[in-house]
């Protein structure tokens, strides 16, 4: 049995880690994808943004056209020459060679694809004709940099994102532009890559995201939901598997313990009354009435106690599998419990002193007044054999709005922290050793803590070793 309890619990456990790993493998897959998707739309916007205030400055006019090329070379050339030639001589010149070449500027009217790949719109359908490295003539003054953050607000407002950020101007030599990338993704930085603004001054437009997490949390809040059910659901029910392991194996050591005592405890009023018998029957004692009687005295207490304990037993097994039926009925229970105090003053091995102290003096409860006086039984035979051979035991009974409460409180042994709740358990016994030096089958707490579960009640134990226990009860009226 241990050898097989290890086995599955090491197979569950690694089974549970496995099922987390997993788990926890695809979520992370999946927020690195989100957050590459959501950088790559910023990225997008951001574009999309620039350019329509570029546009909206500057109109559609191209920047990186052939005719561009050719007039900065023209100005170069007359740059050179304007010193050796006169000034109209040289833009005479310098026209006719621009009369001499055809303007391509809109070359692409007898060409769609060239337009659709000059004017190709994106997901926000902007026309994408200004490549991101060419603003030339295009001054990020703060005017400019509003205008781009609004327009850039908007665009993750109509995408339903909505992460707080920071967009500024950087400065980065262009040679380290891969290394500062590379950075960012080291740093598992929120920020989109640099968009280079003005290629004269190595400036970037970066927008700095913070708490991109909450967001992209949101995104996937029904992946983690489904993966902290299914966690949640597989670690409870291993607890529970496991729980229900140890309360089934403690269990069987109970049950076997039981047997064990069980079998001493019948064994000793047998052989009580088989010595008694012998002895009338080999020994002449028939023949003595005195002796006669007191050897049947003896059986007939003996077979009583057998007879008790069997009792006990088969009413526990019955209350365990169906239930104590309960007799309900109106009786003053202040009366019930000085019934069963003068009971358990009869005892003649031990004195016994019980002090009763009841508020108001009686009581009316409704419930089933026998089973109810069994459980005031047992409280006081307990405190009677587990105390030494002075018994003092002190009963409170008071009656509140709601409740009526009992603390039975005796000057016993007491009971040890670790044990308090497991005392109601059947079969549970309190370790002693060995050798139990008080009879018993750990049945009585049991039955008692059934029968006032069956009466919608409560019970507890407040106790410590050599200083006695106090048992409270509280019972609805």
């Amino acid at each position: 049995m241990g050898r097989r309890f290890k086995l599955l619990i090491s197979l569950i456990v690694l089974i549970g880690t496995g099922i987390t790993v997993v788990l926890g493998i695809w979520l992370y897959g999946s927020y690195t994808n989100r957050r590459d998707l959501f950088l790559s739309t910023a990225e997008r916007s951001l574009f999309n943004a620039v350019q329509e205030v570029y546009q909206a400055e500057n109109g559609d006019q191209r920047l990186d056209g052939p005719e561009t090329e050719r007039d900065q070379l023209l100005n170069d050339v007359k740059k050179e020459l304007l010193p050796a030639l006169p000034e109209t001589e040289l833009d005479q010149a310098l026209q006719r060679v621009r009369a001499r070449q055809p303007r391509k500027e809109h070359a692409f009217r007898g060409d769609p694809d060239r337009k659709g790949k000059m004017y190709s719109k994106d997901r926000d359908h902007q026309n994408a004709i200004i490549p991101p490295f060419l603003f030339r003539d295009f001054e990020m003054n703060k005017t400019n940099l509003d205008q781009i953050d609004n327009k850039f607000k908007e665009s993750l407002s109509n995408k339903s994102i909505s992460v707080p950020y920071e967009l500024s101007i950087v400065t980065i030599p262009r040679e380290q532009v891969k290394d500062v990338r590379r950075e960012y993704r080291e740093k598992n930085l929120a920020w989109t890559r640099p968009m280079m603004v003005n290629p004269l001054k190595n400036e970037f437009l970066v927008v700095k995201f913070q708490e991109d997490w909450k967001y992209l949390l949101y995104s996937l809040s029904w992946q983690l939901l489904i993966s902290l059910l299914l966690i949640g659901l597989l670690l409870g029910t291993f607890f529970y598997l496991m729980k229900t392991i140890f309360n089934q194996n403690k269990m069987a050591e109970l049950r076997k313990n039981f047997v064990d005592n069980m079998t001493h405890e019948l064994k000793t009023p047998v052989s009580t009354v088989m010595a008694a018998i012998e002895a009338i029957q080999l020994y002449g004692v028939r023949e003595d009435k005195v002796k006669m009687d007191r050897y049947l005295d003896i059986s007939k207490k003996e077979l009583e106690h057998l007879s008790g304990m069997i009792e006990k037993v088969l009413q526990m097994d019955i209350d365990a599998s169906r239930g104590i039926v309960l007799q309900r009925s109106d009786f003053d229970i202040v009366a019930m419990v000085a019934s069963a105090i003068e009971v358990a003053q009869l005892n003649k091995t031990k004195t016994v002193e019980v002090e009763l102290f009841a508020d108001p003096g009686s009581i009316l409860i409704k419930g089933d007044e026998s089973h109810l006086k069994n459980v005031i039984n047992n409280l006081l035979e307990n405190a009677i054999k587990y105390a030494g051979p002075h018994v003092k035991i002190k009963i409170e009974i008071k009656g509140a709005k709601e409740h009526v409460q009992i603390h039975i409180t005796d000057n016993g042994k007491g009971i040890a922290a670790e044990y308090h709740q497991q005392i109601f358990d059947m079969f549970f016994r309190v370790p002693s050793g060995n050798l139990h030096d008080v009879k018993g089958f750990g049945l009585g707490l049991a039955y008692v803590k059934q029968v006032v579960k069956r009466h919608e009640g409560k019970i507890s134990v407040a106790s410590e070793l050599e200083k006695g226990s106090t048992f409270m009860i509280r019972l609805p009226y």
